[in-house]
């Protein structure tokens, strides 16, 4: 798999404040991912609906989410932050 990243996840990820735990825990989940490999289920990886139904959301730690999706063989990296931030309410 290859990596794409959005330009709103690289804003995203300034604001973040990933401590040393968080930080080296999304370079193993997206390791995980880039090998077509699952998550473990503390990430609680899964599927969204609705209008984002094309899209998957991994949590890193309480309330800090990634939204991803797999396109291909291409993960895109599309937003970071708590659901109140990504999802608005």
């Amino acid at each position: 798999m290859k990596l794409s990243i959005h330009k709103q996840y690289l804003k995203d990820l300034k604001k973040a404040k990933l401590n040393h735990t968080n930080l080296t825990k999304l370079f193993i989940f997206f390791s995980l991912l880039l090998d077509n490999k699952d998550l473990p289920k503390e990430a609680k990886d899964h599927q969204l609906r609705g209008e984002l139904k094309d899209f998957r959301e991994f949590h890193i730690s309480g309330d800090l989410v990634v939204l991803y999706r797999i396109d291909n063989d291409i993960v895109q990296l599309v937003r970071i932050g708590s659901h109140k931030e990504i999802f608005k309410g």
